[in-house]
């Protein structure tokens, strides 16, 4: 079984890094073909989609919290994640006149996001029982087996 983990991890690995060089490719392709300025249809429907995505991702994580659950980490990084997202078009796709609201909202919102990720690392470690953890209460995951085919095939 430790064999077939290490292999699982090696194909990950290749498969992770593949995808990192094509996302590059792609990111070097966009940032040379791309047009300076754009003119967005629905501007207002993804900023607003944006944060409702953090909303959601904030009360889920609330309530992962209320219940002393595991998945704090999983919640938690993802409202980081879609904050840093926000702070970077905030600054990004600011105009002269809104730069200064657009930096009080990354004062706002990277500070924000670094206590989310300080949040979501030490569940982490509480659940996985390194620190001590008082408030959250240990929980072991499931161990999935893993199976060559089934004979009977």
């Amino acid at each position: 079984m430790a064999n077939e983990t290490t292999d699982l991890g090696r194909r990950l690995f290749r498969i992770l890094t593949v995808a990192a060089i094509a996302e590059t490719i792609w990111t070097i392709y966009l940032g040379w073909k791309l047009p300076h300025t754009y003119v967005a249809d629905h501007w207002d429907a993804a900023w607003v989609g944006l944060d409702v995505a953090q909303v959601l991702s904030l009360l889920a994580c609330a309530w992962a919290a209320w219940q002393h659950r595991a998945v704090i980490a999983l919640y938690a990084t993802i409202a980081a994640t879609l904050l840093l997202v926000d702070a970077w078009f905030d600054l990004t796709t600011a105009s002269r006149g809104d730069f200064d609201q657009s930096l009080i909202t990354l004062i706002v919102e990277v500070p924000s996001a670094a206590v989310l990720l300080w949040i979501a690392r030490r569940a982490l470690l509480a659940y996985s029982g390194r620190a001590g953890g008082r408030r959250l209460h240990h929980v072991s995951l499931p161990h999935h087996e893993v199976r060559g085919p089934d004979p009977r095939d």
